[in-house]
């Protein structure tokens, strides 16, 4: 199986022995892990690891801009959730979050140099139509309309096909909020009832150290009333999210994330246990089986013999693993600016196809991939 390019994987598995690098070494590694979206995270790491010393002119400039980037981006989240919060303070509404928001709620380590592009929410089928008109009322308009693009075919997409509606923005700061209310398309291969992700949902200020850092800590207050999914429920949707419904291409820092949640949950009491018996009673195995074999692979992901071993009953057949193991660490690698991607490109496309073949049965794919085609070819946006 094809592994990273050796500098970025050190940089991403082991910061500390970066160190004696040439400056076009620097450049290169720099320039791949900005395309991978993983350059904050791996200035944290170097500062972390005491190496943003002796570094190249320019670069310690790079590295130190994508850091207060990212500490700025985590501020604007929590401010973000703050104000969400006071929207729904009057609301008996379970508001579970989801992706970026969750791993900074629930302090898991992948939140560190981790930049987030909206907020993510998770509630209940029936309280979407509430919770919508809330948002509304509160200053949130339609994305589509923001861009001046709002088509009845994208609305009816979202509303009766997706497990979300469509993406709201704040007309006075520009953020963007996702409501879910499952975490797979219901026209999938495979689905997920947003019903048993909400029950076992842990409320955010059963995380927090102490009390007194709950209610002294402004950002911890921030995140109070709200929930995250469960430990085993956390890993499982950001593994779907990039082998089930993503189209896995540039997806490396959502194997990061998942990377740093298998080290952060593994120590738990029965979390491997747990793990592969939520994935196989929620029918999420053979995304699992997909994360832990290239993180393991890829990014050296502890994860135990015996749990690489239970997952295998999630495997594919033999050809499609063999066809996997070829195109996804090429489709998750970035391709620096002077090297040839053919292969790259063909991989993501094949995986890109995929992932539209798992979302929709054949007939109502190739009436979505028609509309596009027809839109595109006018000129028009689609979803």
């Amino acid at each position: 199986m094809k592994g990273l390019p050796a500098d970025l994987k050190t940089l991403l598995v082991a910061p500390h022995m970066a160190g004696g690098w040439s400056a076009e070494r620097w450049s290169r590694v720099a320039y791949l892990a900005q395309a991978a979206g993983v350059l904050t995270r791996i200035s944290v790491d170097l500062t972390e690891a005491g190496k943003r010393t002796g570094l190249p002119q320019g670069l310690e400039g790079c590295l130190l801009s994508a850091e207060r980037n990212g500490a700025r981006n985590q501020v604007r989240l929590s401010w973000e959730m703050d104000r969400i919060k006071r929207v729904f303070w009057d609301r008996d509404i379970k508001i579970v979050l989801l992706k970026g928001a969750a791993y900074l709620a629930g302090d898991i380590p992948c939140t560190r140099g981790r930049l987030s592009s909206d907020m993510d929410i998770l509630v209940a089928k029936d309280e979407l139509a509430g919770v919508e008109a809330t948002l509304l009322d509160a200053g949130w308009v339609s994305a589509k309309e923001i861009q001046g693009d709002a088509e009845d075919y994208d609305d009816l997409y979202y509303r009766r096909w997706m497990h979300e509606l469509p993406p709201l923005v704040h007309e006075g700061r520009g953020t963007v909020i996702d409501v879910h209310h499952t975490i797979l398309p219901p026209t999938g291969r495979v689905t997920a009832d947003g019903s048993e992700l909400l029950e076992l949902a842990v409320p955010v200020e059963s995380l927090a150290a102490t009390e007194v850092e709950a209610a002294n800590d402004p950002a911890e207050r921030s995140r109070q009333g709200y929930y995250v999914l469960c430990d085993t429920d956390m890993l499982l949707h950001s593994t779907v999210h990039l082998f089930q419904d993503g189209e896995i291409r540039g997806g490396l820092r959502d194997l990061v994330d998942q990377r740093d949640m298998i080290a952060h949950f593994a120590d738990r009491p029965g979390f491997w246990d747990r793990l592969i018996a939520r994935a196989e009673y929620l029918g999420l195995g053979r995304p699992l089986f997909y994360s832990l074999r290239y993180a393991e692979a890829l990014l050296d992901a502890p994860v135990p013999e015996p749990a690489l071993k239970a997952s295998q009953r999630f495997a594919p057949p033999l050809p499609v693993r063999l066809l996997m193991d070829l195109l996804v660490p090429r489709a998750l690698t970035p391709t620096y600016l002077f090297d040839s991607n053919r292969v790259v490109n063909f991989a993501g496309e094949l995986l890109y196809m995929r992932s539209h073949w798992l979302r929709m049965p054949p007939v109502m794919l190739a009436r979505h991939l028609a509309i596009k085609a027809w839109r595109r070819a006018g000129g028009t946006k689609t979803a």
